[in-house]
């Protein structure tokens, strides 16, 4: 890991790891943000099959466990980019709570306000976190090489094939040029027997008829 990244990690993990912990010890923090929203909540949590135990605070507190952790886990670079898939979703729902500020007024409302773009800022930053690969490359660029490389090899095997075929067909035609040549060979040495025996035959007739005429 560069020094930039092991110093940017920790500062960036910082406010994640604070408020996480500050929202175990307070859940209230966050319930008192949206009141009835949590209400609600506890009222389907009553009327389900989930254990009386839990309720809107142990959710809470859960939610704020996981982005402590999430927050140490990235600071400390272990799984970095499933570290910041995490603070990125409680950072999502820590938006989605804040308060409405044109219900506000005043100095509360330029408060709010700050807040929600310090969670914005926060927001920009864990989406960076999750597209830093660390100069590993990423697995739509390792899908990719992989491809790359299955689609060189099928080349290359094509190749071989093809020149495998053509040696193999440069093989059968001379053996078929050699079986040609033997069998016009054995017809010409069949044709010149029978020319001598012809031949062997007719001086053998003349030969006699010489001596008969002379006795």
């Amino acid at each position: 890991m560069s020094l930039i990244r092991s110093i940017a990690r920790p500062l960036l993990a910082a406010p994640f790891i604070l408020e996480g912990i500050r929202t175990v010890k307070t859940p209230e923090r966050e319930i008192d943000v949206a009141p009835a929203a949590f209400a609600k909540v506890d009222e389907k949590l009553a009327a389900s099959s989930a254990p009386g135990m839990i309720d809107s605070r142990t959710i809470v507190r859960a939610a704020g466990a996981v982005a402590a952790g999430a927050g140490v886990m990235y600071a400390t670079n272990r799984a970095p980019r499933a570290a910041a898939v995490l603070l990125l979703a409680t950072t999502s729902i820590g938006l989605a709570n804040r308060r409405k500020i044109w219900e506000l007024r005043g100095e509360e409302r330029m408060n709010e306000i700050q807040a929600i773009l310090t969670d914005a800022g926060l927001l920009g930053g864990v989406l960076l976190a999750i597209v830093d690969t660390d100069g590993s490359p990423s697995v739509g660029y390792r899908v990719n090489k992989l491809v790359e490389r299955g689609q060189k090899s099928a080349a290359k095997k094509q190749r071989e094939l093809e020149r495998s075929a053509k040696k193999l067909q440069s093989k059968v035609t001379r053996s078929d040029v050699r079986k040609g040549a033997e069998s016009t060979q054995d017809r010409a040495s069949d044709i010149a027997s029978e020319l001598q025996e012809t031949a062997s035959a007719a001086l053998e007739r003349f030969t006699k008829a010489y001596q008969a005429q002379v006795d």
